[in-house]
């Protein structure tokens, strides 16, 4: 059996390890992910980024390619296609799947289950809630492109349908369902599942990985005669595949960073771009380290030098301004901490995402002066992290280590130099306020800092 995870960015990979994180979904990249010695790989789509026609478009040339090599190869083992999404519901919910079921289709069901355990995001009574807290009362829910005014999660995906399904036809599995739920053909659970077609919408509670264990044994079991999809955070992926979070220690972490011929470990470079609270509390405390330099990328002095008519000669003169000031940050001894400023500009629908993407990618240019000068890369936020991968280090794929921190991915890069660059995808919504200092610890062997 081979899961095959499209990811809205690139962090989805937070719960497994020791598996490819495709960047490009061309024929040839496919083929690497399906002939992996791993049962799961993911297809970075990073649709988050996309305005809603974008995502269509991007969601229906994987499925395409898709297609092409599953027929072309005559693949034999059972495919699972999942839709990897956001815990805390921002994102593309119901176009996505919807595009996978005309595409891929059609599907008996689409299974809804946005719980990340390990954040503390659980599904409970048809509601999602972040640590107890309904997640409409979280900043999340205050998101500029995604927002949402419910935790109801059925109620979310009608008006994200833009009432294109009924409200009767989205059905809900509740931990009362779970409860009883076994594999055996006479269970009534187990026969309501069994009969679901016309692809209906179930939205699923979880609350703890037991629950998630028994719907996928009973998910397996199915798979023989229905034809499922899945639009879900990382924990799902995780308890469907098996490939569980490594228990790697902090040295070997710490022992992927690159040294330079001298034998001397190369210094490191650490960028936020994500702009939510949490991220913003991150970088406050990291900053309170000495030896890490604030390096502040003033978004509205780039979106001022980047509308302007003559822009090309104010841009690169901006560029190399942050190139300067980085390496010289080297120079010292110090980890530059390249950051946006948190003040947001006041931008409408499609606006928001062409500046995000444009910022995205004027990081990713400085990522690529600098790949072959760093030791590690630690990436804050999900559109910046994916624009990072696939166009400053230019990468098919990357290699998922495993989990450096609880939710926190570490893949590898290779370069040209045969050299693996160590690079941390850090969700913009995961962590506690220290979770930057504490990577920076462990990448630096400062454990008792």
């Amino acid at each position: 059996m081979k899961f095959v995870v499209i990811d809205d960015d690139p962090t989805g990979s937070q719960s497994v390890h020791d598996c490819l994180l495709l960047l490009k979904w061309d024929y040839s990249t496919l083929i690497k992910g399906f002939e992996s010695g791993s049962n799961l790989f993911f297809i970075l789509a990073n649709t988050r980024s996309l305005s809603e026609n974008d995502a269509k478009l991007t969601i229906e040339e994987i499925s395409k390619n898709l297609k092409a090599v599953i027929t072309s190869e005559a693949y034999a083992e059972e495919i699972i296609f999942i839709s990897r999404g956001d815990s805390t519901l921002r994102g593309h919910n119901f176009l996505e799947p919807s595009i996978l079921n005309n595409c891929l289709g059609p599907f008996d069901a689409t299974f809804h289950i946005p719980a990340f355990i390990e954040g503390k995001r659980l599904t409970i009574n048809g509601s999602h809630f972040v640590d107890k807290t309904p997640i409409n009362q979280t900043i999340f829910a205050r998101d500029r492109i995604f927002g949402y005014e419910t935790s109801n999660v059925k109620k979310l995906l009608f008006q994200k349908s833009k009432c294109q399904i009924n409200l009767d036809d989205i059905q809900n599995l509740y931990l009362s369902d779970l409860k009883i739920l076994n594999d055996e053909e006479n269970n009534i659970v187990f026969k309501t599942l069994k009969n679901l077609k016309n692809n209906k919408h179930v939205i699923v509670d979880i609350e703890n990985y037991a629950q998630l264990k028994k719907f996928s044994l009973v998910i397996k079991k199915l798979t023989k005669q229905k034809k499922f999809l899945f639009r879900t955070a990382a924990s799902f992926i995780s308890s469907i595949s098996e490939k569980k979070s490594n228990p790697q220690d902090d040295i070997f972490f710490s022992n992927l960073r690159i040294k330079n011929k001298e034998k001397s470990f190369l210094p490191g470079l650490i960028i936020v771009g994500s702009y939510v609270e949490l991220s913003t509390l991150q970088l406050r405390n990291l900053l309170e380290i000495n030896t890490c330099e604030p390096i502040e990328l003033d978004v509205f002095e780039f979106f001022r030098i980047t509308s302007s008519q003559s822009n090309q000669n104010k841009r690169n003169f901006f560029k190399n301004k942050f190139l300067s000031e980085i390496r010289f940050s080297f120079k010292k001894g110090k980890t530059p901490v390249l950051f946006t400023s948190r003040k947001l500009m006041s931008l409408d629908y499609s606006e928001q995402f062409n500046f995000f993407n444009s910022l995205a990618l004027f990081i990713a240019e400085l990522v690529e002066d600098l790949k072959y000068e760093i030791g590690y890369l630690i990436s804050k936020g999900g559109i910046t992290t994916n624009v990072i991968l696939s166009k400053g280090l230019n990468a098919d794929y990357v290699y998922l280590e495993g989990q450096i921190l609880t939710g926190i991915s570490l893949v590898t890069c290779n370069l040209k130099n045969d050299e693996r660059l160590p690079i941390v995808t850090h969700p913009g919504n995961i962590g506690t306020k220290d979770s930057l200092v504490n990577l920076w610890k462990v990448l630096e062997n400062k454990k008792n800092f």
